[in-house]
C-alpha cells in the first residue's frame, strides 16, 4: 500500500518534508502535516518533518489514504469500505478523557462517526489498531477475534537476555481491581483466564532482547503480564517492568515509554475468502537499541 521513493542523488542532507514537497509533489504544509501524523518513514523508520535524508535512503508513505490521514491525524495504513488500520504512536490515548486533546476514539466520532475499535492497545503502546467502520462490522471483527480468525504480532523489548530462540507462555491471568498506580493490574494466578503468547526472539543486547510476540488470546495486559511473569518485563514498562532497568534504559537510550509495538496484523477481507496483512513502520525508540530494525521490510 505504501508509495516508497528512494532519495535521489543530490538531496543529501535536505529535510524530509522538503524532499517530499520536491520529489512527491506535496505542498510543504501537507508534508509537514503528514509527518506530524506518523505516516512517513524513512528506512521503515517513523520520521519528522526536520529529519535530514541521505541518498540512497527510502521514503513511504500511504499516499492513497493521505487525505484520511490529515482529517484524523493519525497514520492510516490500510483502509476499505469496511475497515481502517491506524498506525497509532506512543502516547496518544486510545480514548478520550477530561484530560485528553487528542485521542483515537475522538478522531473516529470526529471524522467516521459510527466507527469503533476492534482491539486494545495501551496508550504508551504503538502500532496497528483495527477499526470497524460500522456495528455490522465491528460485530464480524469481534467474532473473528473469537475464533482465532485475526492474527496480532507485537514486537516488544524486554529486560534481561532471553534464554532460548522461542517459547510459549501459557498461564492463566486475573484482572485484579487495582486500577491505578504501578501495581500490577493483571497477574498469573490459577484462577484466571486462559492466556496463551507465543514468544520467538528477534534480537540480543547484553541487558535485553527484542522479541515477538503472536498472541492466541486477548486478555488485559496479556503481553505485559505475561512476560513480566517469566521474569523478563518490558522496558520502560512503569506498572510491570523493573525500575532500575527502566531508568538505565531512559539515561542511555532516551527510553521513555513502554515498548510495546503492534508490528502485524492479518485478519478476513470483508465480503471475500481473501485475508488482508498490514506491517507496520517502527518506531525511532526500538531503532535506538536494535539499529537493525531500520534495514529490515516492514
Amino acid at each position: 500500500m505504501s508509495t516508497i521513493v528512494s532519495v535521489p542523488t543530490g538531496h543529501e542532507g535536505s529535510r524530509l518534508d522538503a524532499l517530499l514537497h520536491g520529489v512527491a509533489g506535496f505542498s510543504r504544509k501537507r508534508a509537514r502535516d503528514l509527518c506530524a501524523a506518523g505516516a512517513v518513514a524513512l528506512d521503515n523508520v517513523r520520521a519528522l518533518a526536520g529529519d535530514r535524508v541521505r541518498a540512497g535512503q527510502t521514503v513511504s508513505f500511504a499516499g492513497e489514504f493521505a487525505e484520511l490521514t490529515l482529517q484524523l491525524r493519525i497514520a492510516v495504513v490500510f483502509a476499505d469500505a469496511a475497515v481502517v488500520v491506524l498506525h497509532k504512536p506512543p502516547g496518544l490515548a486510545v480514548h478520550g478523557g477530561p484530560l485528553v486533546d487528542h485521542s483515537v476514539v475522538t478522531a473516529l466520532e470526529r471524522v467516521l462517526p459510527g466507527a469503533g475499535l476492534a482491539q486494545r492497545l495501551d496508550r504508551q503502546a504503538s502500532g496497528l489498531l483495527l477499526v470497524g467502520r460500522d456495528a455490522q462490522t465491528l460485530k464480524a471483527l469481534g467474532a473473528a477475534m473469537e475464533r482465532g480468525a485475526i492474527d496480532r504480532e507485537y514486537l516488544a523489548i524486554v529486560n534481561g537476555v532471553f534464554e532460548g530462540d522461542a517459547r510459549t507462555i501459557d498461564l492463566p491471568l486475573l484482572v485484579t481491581d487495582e486500577p491505578r498506580g504501578d501495581k500490577p493490574k493483571t497477574i498469573a494466578d490459577p484462577k484466571g483466564q486462559r492466556a496463551v503468547s507465543h514468544v520467538a526472539v528477534e534480537g540480543r543486547r547484553k541487558d535485553s532482547t527484542l522479541v515477538r510476540v503472536r498472541l492466541e488470546t486477548g486478555r488485559t495486559h496479556q503481553i505485559r503480564a505475561h512476560l513480566a511473569a517469566i521474569g523478563h518485563p518490558l522496558l520502560g514498562d512503569p506498572r510491570y517492568g523493573d525500575a532500575t532497568a527502566n531508568a538505565a534504559a531512559n539515561a542511555t537510550f532516551g527510553v521513555s515509554r513502554t515498548m510495546l509495538h503492534g508490528a502485524r496484523l492479518r485478519f478476513p477481507a470483508a465480503g471475500t475468502d481473501g485475508t488482508v496483512d498490514v506491517e507496520a513502520k517502527h518506531e525511532p525508540d526500538f531503532v535506538r537499541l536494535f539499529p537493525g530494525l531500520a534495514h529490515r521490510d516492514a
